[in-house]
């Protein structure tokens, strides 16, 4: 089986880190300790990227290139993919372009999350995330399984304690996730999303799976983004279930001829 991850930045990470190459080789071994070795992935940086996630208008110019890239992938022989990023950047587009099994992270994580405990909270990245999550949480209809007060919450998270985390250096990025996951928790949550699709070297790294002295788990995105998407292929081959393909269903896919027409048009192809 292959999947395709496509990261959504370039690798040279533009205002984050001049850490790229690490952060790809740390990545790709933690893709073959979650998947094992019967499951290729294949991380997929852009070329180009607009940088500034956050933004609408800037983000929705990224989000076209990441779904080219998957269409291109699923043209490769690539049987599934996932978005990338924890906010699900893209997800229904990609999912209704392509006739692969396309995951979001962040909807995989919330799911995961209604079956291991009673509400959840996601802590992300960036001031700007959290009301896409938000209103992510309410479009997936999750909006009864988290937390009332601020379900989707930023952590000192800096490029430069993660890496330093990552490396093994110190744990700065870890006790400033911990600090905000516990103010989740005594706001009612029993489940923690870790919001950010690099986070999972570094939790393997220092055995990070809970939060201390409280049997409240953290779920990290992208390992159940790729784990969906593997199940989502395997029940395709296994059973042909597919996505729905009626009319009024929100990810019928557009005719192919017009949908390739279209991509040449604009020198997406």
């Amino acid at each position: 089986m292959k999947l395709y991850w496509p990261i959504g930045l370039s690798k040279s990470m533009p205002n984050r880190t001049s850490r790229g190459e690490l952060l790809d080789e740390t990545l790709r071994d933690y893709t073959r300790h979650v998947m094992g070795p019967d499951v290729e992935v294949e991380i997929g940086w852009l070329e180009k990227t607009t940088s500034l996630l956050t933004s609408t208008y800037l983000g929705m110019i990224n989000d076209v290139h990441v779904i080219n890239d998957i269409l291109k992938a699923e043209a490769r022989g690539f049987d599934g993919a996932i978005v990338g990023g924890h906010w699900d950047p893209g997800l229904y587009a990609a999912r209704e372009a392509a006739e692969i099994p396309v995951a979001g992270p962040g909807e995989s994580a919330m799911m995961l999350a209604a079956t291991l405990g009673r509400k959840f909270a996601m802590l992300t990245v960036m001031d700007g995330y959290v009301p896409v999550i938000e209103n992510n949480i309410r479009t997936y209809g999750l909006e009864a399984r988290a937390i009332t007060r601020n379900p989707v919450r930023k952590f000192g998270m800096t490029y430069e304690n993660f890496v330093r985390c990552l490396e093994g250096k110190d744990d700065e990025f870890l006790v400033a996730f911990e600090k905000t996951a516990r103010e989740c928790i005594a706001d009612g949550a029993d489940v923690v999303i870790a919001g950010g699709q690099l986070f999972g070297p570094a939790f393997v790294r220092h055995g990070f799976h809970t939060i201390g002295n409280t049997g409240v788990p953290v779920i990290e995105t992208t390992a159940c983004g790729l784990k969906f998407a593997q199940t989502l292929v395997s029940l395709k081959r296994s059973i042909g279930l597919k996505k729905s393909e009626h009319i009024h269903a929100p990810f019928h896919t557009p005719p192919r001829d017009v949908l390739n027409e279209v991509r040449a048009t604009f020198g997406l192809s």
